[in-house]
C-alpha cells in the first residue's frame, strides 16, 4: 500500500470510529433525565412504571374510572366529540408531526374501554390526576444555578368543561377530585399547563404551588378554582387549541418549560412556559421568541411578590392534573434539545463532517 492510500485508509478508519462513537455514546453524553413515552399495554395506567428517571409506579384517577387509560400509539380513543350526524370523534392518536414519539399515550378511556355505547356522547374524566416518583438521581440535579427543561404533549379529550393538563415537578401529588387547585400535604411544586383560575382553564401558562396552593403571575390563590382572577391572554397565556387545521378535534400541543433554579435577582426560581403546535419549528430560539412576544410567560417578568421561591431539593414527584385530556411524551432534561427529543449536532459530529470533508479535499487534490 502506498503512502497516499495508507493515509486515506487511516482517515477513513478514524471517521468511522468517530461516527460509531457518536452513535453508541449518546446515552452517556445525553442530558435527558426523564423520558415517559407510556410504553405500557393497552389498559390501566395505575400500577405501570419503569420509564427512564422514574421509580415505583403510576397512581391515577378520574371521576368515572379508578385509573387513566393507556392507548397504543396510532390508535384513537373513539371518544365522541360531536354526536352529529355525522358523528365526530377525537382524532388524537399519540403521534406528533414534529416530535419523535414512541410507546402509547395516556388519559381518558374511550367508550370501548368503559363498555359504553360507541356512539354515546357521555361525560368522562371530570377530574383527572396522576403521579409517579422521580429517581433521586434526577432530583439531585435540581441545584442552585442549574437549568431544568421539561416538555409534554397535551391534547384535548372532550369538548365541554375541559381543562388543559398541568404538569408539576413537585413534593406531592394532587388529591383526587382536585382539578389542579392544590397539592397534598401543603406541597410545593413548579411547572405549567392549564389553569386555574377557571377563566384560564384552557390556557397554557407557567404556574407553581406554594404551601399546597396554586399560584401564577397574579400570586397565590385562596385554594379555590375561582380564587385567582383571569390572566390576560395577550401577555401571560397561550391557547390550548381545540381543532386541527382539517377541523378534526384533539390536536397535539407541545408544552415546554424552562426552570432556572434560584436565578432571579432576589434568589427566586424562574419558570418560563410556552407551547408549540405540530406545524412549528422546535428550537430554543423559537422558545425565546415566544417568551419575548408574551413576557408574562416567564416569571422573570412578574411582580417580585408573586415570583416562586421554592426549595427544589425536596421535589421528588411528577404530578399531572386537570380535566378531560390526553398526555404523552413527558421529558425532563438539562437542555432544550434533549427535552424535545431533537438533539442538535454536537461538536463531535461537526468534527466528523470536518474530517470527511478533509478526506474529500485530499482526494480531489490527488486527481
Amino acid at each position: 500500500m502506498n503512502r497516499q492510500h495508507r493515509t486515506n485508509s487511516v482517515l477513513t478508519i478514524a471517521a468511522v470510529a468517530m461516527v460509531s462513537l457518536v452513535l453508541t455514546a449518546g446515552s452517556a453524553w445525553a442530558d435527558l433525565l426523564v423520558y415517559e413515552p407510556f410504553a405500557y399495554p393497552d389498559g390501566n395506567l395505575t400500577g405501570q412504571g419503569g420509564a427512564l428517571g422514574t421509580t415505583g409506579t403510576w397512581a391515577s384517577h378520574d371521576t368515572n374510572s379508578p385509573s387513566w387509560h393507556v392507548h397504543p400509539e396510532g390508535d384513537t380513543s373513539g371518544i365522541v366529540v360531536d354526536p352529529g350526524p355525522p358523528i365526530a370523534r377525537n382524532a388524537f392518536d399519540g403521534t406528533v408531526a414534529n416530535l419523535p414519539t414512541s410507546g402509547g399515550y395516556a388519559g381518558l378511556p374511550g367508550p370501548a374501554d368503559t363498555g359504553a355505547d360507541l356512539d354515546l356522547d357521555h361525560e368522562i374524566g371530570r377530574h383527572m390526576n396522576a403521579s409517579i416518583a422521580l429517581d433521586p438521581a434526577v432530583t439531585a440535579t435540581f441545584t442552585s444555578g442549574t437549568t431544568t427543561w421539561f416538555s409534554f404533549v397535551s391534547a384535548r379529550g372532550w369538548d365541554r368543561n375541559e381543562q388543559g393538563a398541568q404538569l408539576m415537578i413537585s413534593t406531592d401529588s394532587s388529591a383526587n377530585e382536585n382539578r389542579a387547585i392544590s397539592l397534598s400535604n401543603s406541597g410545593n411544586g413548579i411547572g405549567g399547563g392549564g389553569g386555574s383560575p377557571r377563566n384560564n382553564r384552557t390556557d397554557i401558562m407557567p404556574q407553581y404551588f406554594s404551601g399546597g396552593v396554586v399560584a401564577n403571575a397574579l400570586g397565590t390563590g385562596g385554594g379555590g378554582f375561582n380564587d385567582l382572577t383571569e390572566l390576560p391572554d395577550a401577555t401571560h397565556t397561550m391557547p390550548w387549541d381545540e381543532f386541527n387545521p382539517d377541523g378534526s378535534f384533539g390536536p397535539p400541543l407541545i408544552v415546554v418549560g424552562k426552570i432556572e433554579w434560584d436565578a432571579d435577582t432576589g434568589g427566586e426560581d424562574i419558570i418560563s412556559v410556552a407551547r408549540f403546535l405540530e406545524t412549528d419549528t422546535l428550537n430554543e430560539a423559537a422558545f425565546d421568541a415566544l417568551i419575548g412576544l408574551k413576557p408574562g410567560l416567564s416569571s422573570a417578568n412578574w411582580d417580585d411578590a408573586n415570583k416562586p421561591d421554592l426549595d427544589q431539593s425536596q421535589f421528588d414527584t411528577i404530578n399531572l392534573s386537570g380535566t378531560k385530556f390526553f398526555v404523552d411524551e413527558i421529558r425532563i432534561a438539562t437542555t432544550f434539545a434533549e427535552a424535545l427529543g431533537v438533539p442538535e449536532p454536537s461538536t463531535l459530529v461537526l468534527a466528523v463532517f470536518g474530517l470527511l470533508g478533509l478526506m474529500g479535499i485530499r482526494r480531489r487534490g490527488r486527481k
